[in-house]
């Protein structure tokens, strides 16, 4: 699995936000990240996420603008603060996970032309990604996958340990509902039971497979009722400080 923005650092620092703070000219004693000021400009990157993410969508997407045109005066604190948008704003486990916020980044990362063309790809097919199995929307499966009611989907990696492990920590949660597994990699279909076993096409298409493993739920009707965790109502699910 590909380490993940430090979110035990994350965490910690958006519950200490202060709550009472705002948007307006959060930046305007600069953006520039240096060897000297690393800790206290991710500091203060994680209490800007919080707020914007809890920010009406007009005050929130001026103060995004805003970020994303002081990044341009320094080529390397702009390299920083995209690694942070990702994690901030796409990561399926982040607490301010927000696919809307995350593709308008995407899109000036675009057209500004200081990341290289692979990294811009990389990010505009995460950012597509997103847009998929959103909470409320019909959910968006693999060509020839289906459920025939509610049901939890674990995705995970069959070369993996923590994904084998997770089926065992999944396998209580929503008892009601079917458990499918939907799987990739090389290693052997695991022996856990109740479950059903799939390894579909196009999966990479539709998810961050580096993000696996991790578990949405479906209703009867295939709509999402809730979005890509790794914990959650399965206290004993691998979190990502654990991996």
């Amino acid at each position: 699995m590909r380490r993940l923005f430090p979110y035990i650092a994350i965490v910690l620092l958006l519950a200490a936000c202060n709550a009472g703070g705002g948007l307006r000219d959060y930046w305007k004693d600069g953006i520039r990240v240096s060897e000297d000021n690393y800790t206290q400009a991710e500091d203060r990157f994680a209490r800007f996420a919080e707020l914007l993410v809890a920010a009406p969508p007009a005050e929130a997407s001026k103060a995004l603008d805003d970020l994303l045109e002081r990044m341009k005066e320094d080529e390397v604190s702009y390299y920083i603060y995209s690694d942070w948008i990702e994690s901030a704003f796409h990561n399926y486990f982040s607490p301010c996970r927000n696919p809307d916020i995350f593709r308008k980044a995407v899109e000036r990362f675009a057209g500004d032309g200081i990341l290289s063309v692979e990294t811009v790809e990389r990010l505009q097919a995460l950012a597509a990604q997103d847009q998929f199995n959103r909470p409320g929307s019909k959910c968006t499966l693999p060509q020839g996958v289906q459920a025939s009611g509610a049901t939890l989907w674990l995705v995970l990696n069959l070369d993996c340990r923590t994904c084998l492990q997770s089926l065992s920590a999944m396998a209580g949660e929503h008892p009601e509902a079917e458990h499918i597994a939907l799987c990739f990699g090389w290693g052997p279909v695991p022996e856990a039971s109740g479950w059903t076993y799939l390894k579909p096409e196009g999966m990479g298409e539709i998810f961050e497979l580096e993000a696996a493993p991790f578990w949405f739920f479906t209703d009867a009707d295939g709509t999402v009722q809730i979005p890509y965790s790794a914990e959650g109502e399965a206290p004993q699910f691998a979190t990502p400080q654990t991996l």
